[in-house]
């Protein structure tokens, strides 16, 4: 192999690019919005088997779900909350969540009516025709 001389010392291409190698990663770690999903053979018997169920149900749709469930079982089987204890910690966490939502569906429902006000300044025919779902989609919720 060749090494060729230059100011900084030796330098090899094939060494080079080994080292360049060394850099690409082992798996992929692929930000899609908000989420990172991170499903490799590592952490993964099955990583495309993985990656489908995700694709149809993800983490936290699967996780919401269980919390449910579990939010359901503790309650039918302790009409009374308990004050302490894991169950209680569970409930809270719970709790939080669902405040979580209902803030995040309040501030999606205020960026809809400041869109909406826009919309009615710049493009009133397109308001209207969005005022007139919005209508109908209210209705259809009472």
């Amino acid at each position: 192999m060749t090494t060729h001389a230059i100011p900084f010392g030796n330098w090899n291409p094939t060494d080079a690019w080994r080292q360049w190698l060394q850099l690409a990663p082992n798996s992929l770690v692929q930000p899609i919005l908000p989420v990172t999903f991170n499903i490799n053979s590592n952490n993964s018997t099955a990583p495309q088997t993985e990656a489908n169920v995700v694709a149809v149900h993800s983490y936290g749709r699967q996780i919401g779900r269980i919390s449910d469930a579990l939010r359901a079982v503790i309650l039918t089987e302790h009409p009374e909350p308990p004050a302490t204890g894991p169950f209680a910690e569970f409930l809270a966490m719970w709790d939080e969540i669902e405040q979580v939502k209902a803030d995040s569906a309040t501030a999606r429902l205020e960026q809809i009516a400041s869109d909406l006000a826009l919309l009615k300044k710049k493009d009133r025919a397109e308001y209207g025709r969005l005022r007139q779902a919005l209508g109908q989609a209210l209705k259809r919720t009472e």
